[in-house]
């Protein structure tokens, strides 16, 4: 009866061994990342591109509703829970905002998506087109105006981002 329970216990041992083997051979998945600092790894860290494109942390971590989480997803963004509110507002409200000036600017309804990508870039680094972008989603939410387009107030901000679009437009239509 010793010798069975041992036997079985050595099996297990093995089984989970090498089933911890293979998940470090090159899955990126979740338990990958339960076994990172095992020794049987033996791959070098990612390199860190010279440039992270995060978006600023605001707000509380892990309150972003389910509906900003649904609203990302259907924009092609990788979400967590881990993103706040004022972070999913930000981003949903930038992209709102960057279509706008691209309709209003261009006359086209979406911008190419290697433009929209930049844009969001320039609108989350720049800190004064940050804070208005905020503020001007948080006054669009509350007066509970549904429309897909809104009209927008040509500002410096407006100016900003007109400009920019301007120049990636080019710089994609040249590309092609």
């Amino acid at each position: 009866m010793d010798s069975v329970i041992l036997g079985i216990l050595v099996t297990l041992a093995v089984w989970i061994f090498m089933k911890r083997r293979r998940i470090n051979k090159g899955s990126s998945g979740i338990l990958s990342r339960l076994f990172k600092g095992s020794r049987s790894q033996a791959q070098p860290p990612p390199e860190i591109p010279p440039e992270q494109r995060q978006i600023p942390r605001i707000g509380k971590a892990g309150t972003i509703t389910k509906g900003q989480l649904k609203a990302l997803k259907t924009n092609y963004f990788e979400t967590t829970k881990q993103w706040s509110f004022e972070e999913a507002a930000l981003v949903l409200d930038a992209v709102t905002y960057l279509r706008a000036v691209c309709t209003q600017f261009t006359g086209k309804k979406l911008p190419p998506i290697e433009v929209q990508n930049e844009l969001l870039v320039f609108i989350l680094k720049d800190k004064d087109l940050r804070d208005y972008i905020r503020n001007w989603g948080n006054n669009w939410r509350k007066t509970g105006v549904k429309d897909e387009i809104p009209k927008l107030k040509h500002n410096s901000q407006f100016e900003k981002v007109a400009e920019q679009i301007t120049e990636l437009i080019k710089i994609v239509e040249g590309s092609e």
